[in-house]
């Protein structure tokens, strides 16, 4: 069972990194999809169901495809071959690093117990849908209000990216369509 664990976490972060190295925007989103089917089956195999469902449908169903049709309206698939993307490593670097330091507080700070990780003690006594529930609508209410606010963002803007401001006119000319009936015989 550990062994099937560690290939499911070998496989996320091998989609993650694909993800960020696609040259292909298109290529790039079916890796996270793939990133994401890997890191459901890992919930899964903590017997996490709810999460690992939630996942699936929220992610894959949702956030995934609406990325997929946004690079397909936008066209974004004219990309350069062979361009030079060393210029991100210097960004992507910051950024891991910035992570990596994060990851540490964090560890080192429930070492240390400044923190309780541990806040679930009292969902035994309920089924996981029902803990997790009272938990993300009590305690995390505010999460779920900015990741509505950030997916409304992204609507608006990929309606707004892809909107043609552009009106071609298509009028008649009545003049000139009389005028040509009346030449031509």
């Amino acid at each position: 069972m550990e062994t099937i664990f560690y290939l499911f976490a070998f496989n996320v972060i091998i989609s993650g990194i694909m993800v960020i190295s696609a040259l292909n925007p298109i290529y790039s989103v079916f890796w996270l999809i793939i990133a994401f089917i890997n890191a459901s089956v890992l919930f899964i195999l903590l017997e996490v169901d709810f999460i690992a469902l939630i996942f699936l449908i929220v992610y894959v169903g949702a956030i995934a495809i609406l990325f997929l049709f946004v690079i397909m309206m936008l066209n974004l698939i004219d990309y350069e071959k062979g361009r030079d993307m060393s210029n991100y490593l210097p960004a992507g670097f910051v950024i891991g690093v910035i992570f990596f330091i994060t990851c540490r507080i964090i560890i080192l700070s429930s070492q240390l117990s400044l923190f309780s990780l541990n806040r679930f003690d009292y969902v035994e006594n309920f089924s996981n849908i029902i803990g997790l529930g009272r938990v993300l609508y009590t305690d995390y209410y505010y999460l779920f209000l900015i990741a509505s606010l950030i997916l409304l963002v992204a609507m608006i803007g990929a309606i707004i990216l892809t909107h043609e401001t552009k009106k071609e006119k298509k009028d008649q000319d009545m003049f000139i369509q009389i005028s040509r009936e009346l030449w031509d015989s």
